[in-house]
């Protein structure tokens, strides 16, 4: 069976660092994007099973870059907005939002559903 791997984008070192270590405490493969850039140039070249997407980057809106991924990879956005409009995030084709701060179990609750039967 082939790991299970997560890209995760978002442009705070904080965040990623975390995200990276909760997801190798799973036995997940993760790999870090800070920029769109980065993160469209790591899918290209990877299979990814899921993307964790920060909400804003610093050059820009995570629809901007939803548009760019394969419709078949589920993204779930991280934000610390309150008031993040569910419907309309959901009509961009995210699969589940995520909001900050987290902690481990809810995290890893949120994004189990789709890391299964990979």
């Amino acid at each position: 069976m082939r790991k299970r791997k997560v890209l995760v984008v978002d442009d705070e070192n904080f965040i990623r660092e975390l995200i990276y270590d909760f997801l190798e405490f799973e036995n997940i493969e993760c790999d870090k994007a800070e920029s769109q850039e980065v993160a469209l140039e790591l899918i290209s070249k990877n299979d990814y099973d899921l993307i964790l997407l920060d909400r804003n980057l610093k050059d820009f809106k995570s629809e901007n870059m939803i548009e760019k991924i394969k419709k078949d990879i589920p993204i779930v956005l991280l934000t610390g907005e309150d008031g993040a409009c569910e419907d309309y995030f959901r009509e961009l084709g995210i699969s589940e939002i995520i909001f900050k701060p987290f902690q481990y179990d809810d995290f890893m609750n949120k994004i189990n559903p789709y890391l299964r039967f990979k």
